[in-house]
């Protein structure tokens, strides 16, 4: 069964079975008779929620740094590449999976490389389950090649029953709907603003002056003279001629930008993230909660992409105790850690010795605190 095979693949006894790489997209299905365009990956950045939204993430879980007390493990993490950065590599990585559900990660020794999903040519599930083997066929002439399962870290979301939950689903497979509305929203948008001078303006000649033919040329030198870079400047009839300009609607513009709104609500819900994290806009979440719990609810909606890199990392390397400390990657201002702790204060669980201690450790207060002593004479000595 090859790559771009989009058939469920089978068990056959005393042989391997493959499957395609990636899940794939239908690029057009039909809704009430007209075409609806699915999301492909190569254009899904071009759209500045959805480059909000794997960018946001991808940088997240990037920022975040590997623990665990294999210390092979936690260099090859936090080093994985000697070409680009730590945070270029895994950035890179996340991109991958959040854009096709799948992300392919080869082990070389000390190093890890990615390679793209269209470059592993067949994977190979193994009689009686006993493995997975890839097959590698590189873009750059370099010659083809085969790895066992415990040589390849393959990142997948979403996985997808059809292939024997081996190969993932991408959260654009859910948007086909929504990129339309974007889509179509966006170009109304520009095309009036493209032509300014009216998207609905009524020039008036005499009728028996302008036949079929007459009448085309007329508009189009018309619009000639007076839009683009001529647009703003003195128009000219003659006569005989009329120009009057007709109002376009409040809510034809008021439904335009509450489908662009529609559309960034719906991709933040996709990938499972609150709409104020991708900045901007007008919907959003922060009107019924404050920042602080917005960020406490985004780093516990990252658990979806974080968890299924972790658990891979764990079974390939062995690992059960390695952790990705996104919350501090996060928490850049310790707001998170000083609410929290200062909530187990209030409710007693905590004194107040026990709190410096556990914001001394998390970083939000110096080791070197001077403790707090009160001033028992009340005064200032220097008013004394």
């Amino acid at each position: 069964m090859g790559l771009l095979s989009r058939a469920s693949p089978h068990r056959i006894k005393n042989m391997t079975t493959s499957v395609p790489s990636t899940h794939g997209l239908v690029f057009t299905q039909l809704i009430g008779n007209e075409p609806l365009n699915l999301v492909s990956t190569s254009k899904a950045l071009l759209n500045s929620d959805i480059f909000s939204v794997i960018n946001r993430i991808s940088s997240d879980i990037a920022s975040a740094r590997f623990k665990t007390a294999d210390q092979y493990v936690f260099n090859l993490l936090n080093t994985p590449n000697r070409l680009i950065s730590r945070f270029s590599f895994w950035q890179s990585v996340i991109i991958q999976l959040l854009l096709d559900g799948n992300s392919y990660v080869p082990i070389k020794g000390m190093s890890l490389e990615q390679r793209r999903p269209s470059e592993i040519s067949e994977i190979n599930v193994l009689d009686d389950y006993q493995g997975l083997t890839y097959k590698v066929t590189p873009f750059d002439g370099e010659e083809e090649f085969t790895l066992t399962q415990d040589q390849m870290l393959h990142f997948r979301i979403m996985p997808d029953s059809r292939y024997q939950y081996m190969i993932g689903m991408s959260p654009l497979e859910s948007l086909a709907y929504e990129m339309t509305i974007s889509a179509d929203s966006r170009k109304a948008t520009l095309n009036s603003i493209k032509n300014q001078i009216s998207p609905i303006g009524i020039l008036t000649v005499p009728a028996s002056q302008l036949n079929d033919e007459d009448r085309e040329v007329a508009r189009k030198s018309f619009e000639k003279a007076n839009s683009g870079e001529n647009n703003g400047r003195l128009m000219v009839l003659t006569d005989d001629s009329k120009f009057s300009q007709l109002d376009v609607k409040a809510d034809v513009f008021k439904a335009l930008n509450e489908n662009a709104n529609f559309s960034a609500s719906q991709i933040s819900k996709a990938f499972g993230i609150p709409v104020d994290m991708l900045g901007g806009g007008q919907s959003t979440e922060s009107q019924h909660s404050n920042i602080d719990s917005v960020k406490g609810n985004y780093i516990s909606d990252l658990n979806s992409y974080i968890n299924p890199i972790l658990d891979e990392l764990r079974l390939k390397f062995n690992c059960p105790d390695l952790k990705l400390d996104v919350k501090s990657a996060l928490d850049v201002d310790d707001s998170l850690t000083i609410n929290q702790v200062n909530s187990m204060l209030q409710a007693g669980v905590i004194n107040q010795e026990q709190a410096q201690q556990l914001l001394k450790r998390s970083g939000a207060l110096p080791l070197d605190l001077i403790p707090f002593t009160s001033n028992e004479g009340g005064e200032n000595d220097d008013q004394n």
